[in-house]
């Protein structure tokens, strides 16, 4: 056997795989405790490097639930005296445009704009809808996959904290939306009562509409806040989750990375000192002879005692063909003796018969 034969040999067995010198004995246990320490070493870090950043998240998620419903209850007011008064200023602008047609026309036309925005901006309430379920993904993943596993999983860890990110603001982006439609509102009012030469009370009225507009959409589609909430508590979940599955993942790869390490360090051992490999082998085998024959037809031992076994064997082996062989031919004997048997009676019936 070469030195490469030996090498390649040793390569297609992982290191849980090889086989034991003797029972009882596995020396190798020892690596795979190296590599679990590995792994729990790797998890610990990782958890670590991210632990900072889960405690603030989680610290952000309470103040926001209770600054959320504090913002929501101060802007109500604000916002539905805002309603009532932009009714009115767009029930007064019709008038002031005085023309049926061009108020249809613009109706249609903010319509039309309304819904390409609403592509742009859908305003729907939650619009994150990811389980972020990875207990499949992390129970069936193989150790080759692991590192594509561990991407996707951040990506949709990226997108959670997006949208975290974004409610997380919330409280504070609501009452800045209240306090810009009041401008918004109060700007309207202002050109309505300037010199109706002026004014362009067609733009106006579009602008009224758009007011309008912000006014019902100021919500961003909560209906309250405990469809804010658990939009937000969602997101939370995700990122937990999504750390928890890459921690985990983090783990197992550092231990199956280990054990390559460990596999490449024993092959280039056993083809830098072959002839030590053979020898050891040797011993093993000497030790524990196998009961079936090598390619010699020798049993493994020592060569005198090998040969004084193969010829046991081959004794007893033509002890047995013999007995066989009798055994055959009284077995013959037997049968022509009762075909005889049985030709002669025949013979008597057919005379008697005669």
């Amino acid at each position: 056997m070469t030195t490469a034969q030996t090498g390649a040999g040793a390569a297609t067995a992982s290191p849980e795989s090889r086989s034991t010198p003797c029972g009882g004995c596995d020396p190798e246990l020892l690596d795979h405790l190296k590599c679990r320490a590995v792994g729990i070493q790797a998890q610990a870090d990782y958890n670590k490097a991210h632990e900072d950043e889960l405690t603030q998240a989680r610290t952000q998620y309470d103040g926001a639930r209770s600054a959320y419903g504090s913002a929501r209850s101060t802007a109500k007011p604000d916002v539905d005296d805002l309603g009532k008064q932009l009714n009115q200023v767009i029930d007064q602008l019709r008038c002031l445009v005085d023309n049926d047609y061009k108020i249809q026309l613009l109706d249609r036309a903010f319509s039309i704009v309304e819904g390409r925005l609403r592509a742009c901006y859908p305003n729907q309430g939650c619009t994150f809808d990811d389980d972020c379920d990875f207990d499949d993904m992390v129970r069936d993943c193989s150790p080759e996959d692991i590192a594509s596993a561990i991407a996707h999983i951040e990506r949709r860890i990226k997108a959670a904290v997006k949208v975290f990110t974004d409610l997380i603001a919330e409280p504070v982006n609501l009452a800045k939306r209240v306090t810009d439609l009041k401008a918004e509102t109060a700007d309207i009012v202002s050109k309505m009562a300037s010199d109706s030469r002026t004014v362009d009370f067609v733009m106006l009225y579009a602008a009224a509409l758009v007011a309008r507009d912000h006014q019902e959409t100021i919500w961003r589609g909560f209906e309250d806040v405990n469809a804010y909430v658990d939009c937000l508590c969602r997101t939370l979940t995700c990122q937990i989750k999504g750390f928890a599955a890459v921690s985990e993942l983090t783990r197992r790869q550092a231990v199956h990375q280990c054990h390559k390490d460990q596999q490449a360090a024993a092959c280039q051992q056993l083809q830098d000192d072959t002839a030590d490999e053979v020898y050891a082998e040797y011993l093993r085998l000497k030790a524990h002879p196998r009961q079936d024959q090598d390619d010699s037809g020798r049993r493994d031992g020592e060569d005198g005692e090998g040969r004084g076994n193969d010829r046991d064997r081959d004794r007893d082996r033509d002890r047995d063909r013999d007995r066989d062989r009798d055994r055959d031919r009284d077995r013959d004997r037997d049968r022509d003796r009762d075909r005889d048997r049985d030709n002669q009676s025949g013979g008597d019936r057919n005379s008697h018969e005669e």
